[in-house]
């Protein structure tokens, strides 16, 4: 019988990268430890998509090689606190024996029970009330202090997407502060989040519990350089030469990691093995990908107003800044309507700015936008 090998694509786009895929994040993961390991808590702000919970599985990775115990909550799509009370439950449930035993009988002398009948039959309750659901999240809260009573161990609890606790409710926040600021030496925390607005609501209000609460961290885009080591090596220990199309792949994904990443795996899909990325290969590519994420990408686009699409096409297309006079002129924008757009843009993280410009968050989105309005063009002549 014969056998062949099926090479596969090592270019992973789609799920956060293993701790030691991950480019260029060495200083970031170092000092967030350091961080950890001192008892202080951290803010990470970064665009979705740009390696955020890749760097916290790092980081966690690194924690428990350091002595220790790594909680990562994910609030996404969170829509109410039973909702947050799941989350923080899985996420305990999945620290390593024997902390996650202390930990998962906690949890159950925390859950409320509903007894039916007079047998022994009891149905654990699911879908709390608010005041017991707020009782259970006070305790989930405090299970770094159970945790470290009973064996001296420090835990890193990094909640992931923290600015989706703003949508569950007034006083939600509060309820967090009140119980984290009494952890001490029980537990270090990072926050991480990728709408800049509402962490900056969380954290730079001075009304807000969190006020002032954590070092800020932002991730910038990836380097050039790492980017080419990155995607260089995997070419070629796969056969393959990326070199000739390498650049423009680079000057395309602009050091948004995902992107590279996503560009990458259908290049190097295109590039027969023993041969090169060539430039058409690269054409090919770049209008493939666009093509496969063009429903994602259209519904971005139609999800935006009137105001917030003519921005994003000036800073796509203009060669000038976006309150030049020419600028507002072509795209019919006001200078206080492009900049309260421009600013609403920035605060759910399309936006970002680099060495004082402005530039959209997703190249491709910026691809796509150039090509509709040639396309656009071209029906109108």
């Amino acid at each position: 019988m014969l056998s062949h090998t099926v090479e596969l694509n090592p270019f992973v786009f789609n799920k956060p990268l293993d701790p030691e895929q991950l480019i260029d994040r060495d200083e970031e993961a170092k000092h967030l430890l350091q961080l950890a390991e001192g008892s202080h808590a951290s803010r990470l702000s970064a665009p979705r998509r740009y390696g955020k919970t890749s760097l916290l599985r790092r980081v966690g990775r690194d924690a428990e090689f350091a002595g220790l115990a790594y909680v990562e909550v994910d609030f996404y799509g969170a829509l109410s606190i039973t909702d947050v009370v799941g989350r923080m439950e899985e996420a305990y449930g999945r620290l390593r024996s024997p902390l996650r035993r202390a930990a998962l009988a906690a949890i159950d002398a925390l859950r409320p029970k509903l007894s039916i009948g007079a047998g022994p039959l009891r149905i654990e309750a699911q879908a709390l009330p608010r005041t017991e659901a707020n009782r259970v999240l006070a305790g989930l809260l405090d299970l770094p202090l159970t945790l470290f009573e009973r064996n001296g161990t420090r835990t890193l609890v990094a909640f992931d997407e923290f600015q989706e606790l703003l949508s569950i409710g007034e006083g939600i926040d509060g309820l967090f502060r009140s119980h984290i600021q009494r952890h001490g030496d029980a537990a270090s925390y990072i926050y991480a989040g990728s709408q800049p607005g509402l962490m900056h609501e969380l954290f730079g209000l001075h009304e807000r519990p969190f006020f002032g609460q954590a070092r800020v961290f932002r991730l910038p885009p990836l380097s050039d350089a790492d980017l080419v080591e990155y995607i260089g090596i995997r070419f070629e220990e796969t056969g393959r030469e990326a070199m000739p199309a390498l650049p423009a792949l680079l000057a395309k994904a602009e050091g948004h990691p995902q992107r590279a990443m996503l560009l990458a795996h259908h290049l190097w899909e295109r590039t027969p093995h023993g041969g090169e990325a060539t430039a058409e290969i690269w054409v090919e590519t770049l209008d493939a990908v666009l093509e496969e994420h063009s429903e994602a990408l259209e519904a971005v686009w139609d999800a935006l107003g009137n105001s917030e699409q003519a921005v994003m096409a000036a800073l796509s297309l203009s060669d000038e800044s976006l309150f030049n006079q020419r600028t507002l002129n072509r795209f019919n924008l006001s200078k206080g309507a492009a900049q309260h757009a421009r600013d609403k843009l920035a605060r759910v993280g399309h936006l970002q700015q680099m060495n004082g410009e402005w530039r959209l968050v997703d190249p491709l989105l910026a691809e796509w936008i150039a090509r509709l309005e040639l396309r656009d063009r071209r029906r109108a002549e």
